[in-house]
């Protein structure tokens, strides 16, 4: 790559950046992201209530990842209409999120270390908004079809369809989810996610709550991204696409090993208060 190529490539990077920064400070998008929150936290009290019903054995319970939950929602009465509102939350959070990733919001930084995690944030911002267009076509569909773990096979599928690289990507991006979920679970004991708060707003109550509903969530989260992580890497080792590998695939290993109803029981009140977090995080966390 020739100096005036990089040149041409840098002033791309830091028009990209700059409309980003302009772009995240509007007072729609900042609107659209703290209902993105709202979002995001009702996605999670699903999921953890589903879960919650299954263990303690009360009728509708179900091990769900994202899509199944959203799926679940649609069955009930207004469950489209929820799912609507659900969607321009989720567009909001994935759009967000990839303006915090190109802008720095979180200020990350240029190193390696920066450049990762501004990386996994426009991920989540990708995800969220795939997310949005599975929840609109379940509104647009005639029936509601359950699924869950299936858009994280056919992701599987395409990876291991390429020799070699495929496996390699898969390993690299399983102990990637692993050290998410190490650096999750630090963040909720610490308290370190507290970071990107606007904590002096915040009356001590609150701030009690947030410290008990941060060690909880992200205690849980870790778990089971750390799961994830392995199932990952096991596709990988033994070339196969064919077990689930999302939330729900999660929390049933952890149904199945020992004290499973406690874990999951205990685990599914994780992901619930990680909903009520989001809620938080919808008033007090800081978006530009």
């Amino acid at each position: 790559m020739n100096d005036e190529t990089k040149q041409a490539l840098g002033e791309a990077v830091d028009k990209t950046v700059q409309a980003a920064e302009e772009t995240v400070k509007r007072p729609g998008i900042k609107s659209l992201a703290r209902l993105g929150f709202y979002s995001k936290g009702f996605l999670f009290i699903v999921i953890g209530i589903l879960a919650i019903l299954l263990v303690i054995g009360l009728d509708g319970g179900k091990l769900a990842d994202a899509t199944g939950a959203l799926s679940t929602v649609a069955h009930r009465p207004y469950g489209k209409v929820f799912l609507i509102i659900f969607i321009a939350g989720a567009v909001g959070h994935g759009v967000w999120n990839i303006l915090r990733g190109a802008a720095d919001v979180d200020e990350a930084g240029n190193k390696w270390q920066g450049i990762v995690k501004r990386g996994i944030q426009i991920g989540i911002g990708i995800f969220y908004l795939g997310l949005a267009v599975s929840a609109l076509e379940i509104v647009l569909a005639a029936r509601v079809v359950e699924a869950n773990s299936q858009a994280e096979e056919t992701f599987i599928s395409v990876a291991l369809a390429v020799p070699l690289f495929g496996t390699l990507f898969l390993v690299a991006l399983g102990l990637s989810v692993i050290g998410a979920g190490f650096h999750e679970c630090y963040s909720g004991v610490t308290g370190k996610f507290r970071e990107n708060y606007r904590l002096w707003k915040i009356t001590g109550f609150h701030l009690k709550v947030i410290n008990v509903l941060g060690i909880l969530s992200f205690t849980a989260r870790a778990l089971l991204l750390v799961l994830m992580g392995y199932f990952f890497i096991r596709a990988a080792f033994y070339n196969t696409a064919g077990g689930a590998i999302g939330m729900d695939a999660a929390l049933l290993t952890l149904l199945k090993s020992s004290y499973g109803r406690i874990v999951v029981l205990l685990t599914a009140v994780g992901l619930v208060c990680h909903g009520v977090l989001a809620f938080y995080e919808a008033k007090y966390r800081r978006i530009c």
